[in-house]
């Protein structure tokens, strides 16, 4: 099961509260969705209502009201006294009422008094000649209060009343009712509503709520949809570019064994510089080292050491090296090596190390690595470890100790350790073939130098 952080957001920020921020797009296309697809049948047409004008009276009143409650001119304590005035007036209608009971509630919601607010909306339901355009965002108001109090059943039978009364009802009720069942453990109509809610969002073209993912994913994750899951968070991605959903969206690629789009994912989260903990860091490493970018890995693991998310200890040191390494960056790889194999109570580091003077030709560097790795032990393979100690030896052209170190090694085949029995024995195979080889070449390479001195003393000799 994928580690999922849920957030189930309370709807008690109202839409009319919306702080207006940047523009940005509203319109979303989802080719395919449509209201009757979401919900099985078209929706029944409400009745049109035609409301009732307010008197002169009122509309004095409203008059006034309005610009205080303009953004740019808002100011809540004069539309609170304008409202008092008309409440102590009374000549003014029912209907003008409801419209004054319809003002308190949104000022008072404001200043987050959802008592005043729920009490001041009942009052405008309470009155036949209500606007009966305002009927349906009193409902929706006072369902999200419901919610917001912990009222879940309640919450449901108003947002259901919401969407019957709506022509092309928004995902906002369908979301509410998705998450009062989820509190309800009533997980089945939870699962109904959020799937009906992300659709019509789909279908409005519109962009999902971050919530009403957020509740699919949890929902199929309780019941190990993770091939649901996966579109849901390429979706995420999108629309709510956060790390977490990155890097869930890499969890659920490794959990499908879609190992490239694992890597994808983790390494556009690392792109975007979103990553801050240290085993994000060695998943996005390894998942690089197996995909052949050891030049990539080696600078990922670089970054979180140099940024303080991965600690320098002897493992992550020895990641960086072997990434440098590979890559053929041995002038980076050395140093780190060097500072691995002090920390490490076990050879193989200075084994690498030696590896590195071996391949630039500092041969008694090499000798002097590879002696420290055979010192501290612990080595998976001792017998590798005799052979370049051979070849070191042979090209200082010390045949003596390159012969008893290719000796050694054959002597030390058994010294491999690798639990597959198939696999050890070819290993060993391998690898006295290669002692071997390099055995006869430096017995014959040392009788050609042997020769070649001979020759070269008679030379001396005649002249």
């Amino acid at each position: 099961m994928i580690k999922i952080y849920l957030l189930i957001i309370v709807f008690s920020n109202f839409a009319f509260l919306q702080k207006k921020d940047l523009p940005e797009q509203t319109k979303f296309e989802f080719p395919g969705y449509t209201i009757k697809k979401c919900l099985g049948s078209d929706l029944t047409k409400p009745k049109r209502q035609v409301a009732k004008l307010p008197s002169k009276q009122a509309q004095r009143y409203l008059k006034e009201l309005f610009p205080y409650l303009q953004a740019d001119n808002e100011d809540f304590v004069k539309a609170k006294n304008v409202l008092d005035k008309m409440q102590s007036d009374s000549s003014i209608t029912e209907a003008d009422k409801a419209q004054m009971y319809y003002y308190f509630a949104y000022i008072a919601s404001v200043n987050d008094d959802l008592n005043s607010a729920k009490r001041n909306y009942k009052k405008f339901l309470s009155i036949d000649g209500a606007d009966p355009r305002l009927k349906s965002n009193v409902i929706s108001m006072l369902g999200q209060i419901s919610y917001g109090e912990g009222n879940y059943k309640t919450a449901i039978d108003y947002m259901e009343q919401w969407i019957a009364m709506e022509s092309n009802p928004s995902s906002l009720g369908f979301d509410i009712i998705a998450a009062s069942y989820w509190q309800l453990k009533d997980k089945k109509k939870a699962l109904k509503f959020s799937e009906r809610a992300l659709c019509v969002a789909k279908a409005n073209k519109s962009k999902p709520k971050e919530s009403t993912y957020n509740l699919l994913i949890a929902l199929y994750n309780e019941n190990e949809r993770i091939k649901d899951m996966l579109p849901l968070f390429e979706e995420l991605v999108r629309f709510y570019p956060k790390k977490r959903y990155w890097t869930q969206l890499s969890g659920v690629y490794g959990e499908l064994k879609k190992e490239s789009n694992q890597l994808s994912a983790l390494e556009a989260a690392h792109d975007q510089r979103l990553l801050d903990k240290e085993n994000e860091y060695v998943s996005l490493y390894q998942l690089l080292m197996r995909a052949d970018a050891p030049l990539k890995a080696a600078r990922v693991i670089e970054y979180g050491i140099t940024n303080e998310f991965v600690e320098e200890n002897e493992k992550h040191l020895k990641y960086l090296a072997q990434g440098w390494h590979m890559s053929q960056e041995l002038d980076k790889a050395e140093p780190v090596y060097e500072k691995a194999a002090i920390k490490s109570e076990e050879g193989e580091l200075y084994v690498f190390l030696g590896q590195i003077y071996l391949a630039t030709d500092r041969y008694k560097k090499a000798k002097q690595a590879l002696q420290l790795g055979l010192k501290k032990g612990k080595l998976k393979d001792p017998v590798t470890v005799n052979i370049l100690l051979g070849q070191v030896a042979y090209e200082l052209q010390d045949f003596e100790d390159a012969t008893k170190f290719f000796r050694t090694a054959i002597d030390r085949l058994s010294d491999i350790k690798i639990k597959n029995k198939e696999a050890k024995e070819k290993k060993q195979d391998k690898l006295r073939t290669q002692a071997l080889n390099w055995l006869t070449y430096t017995e014959k390479e040392k009788k050609r130098v042997e020769l070649l001195q001979l020759r070269i003393k008679d030379l001396e000799e005649e002249s």
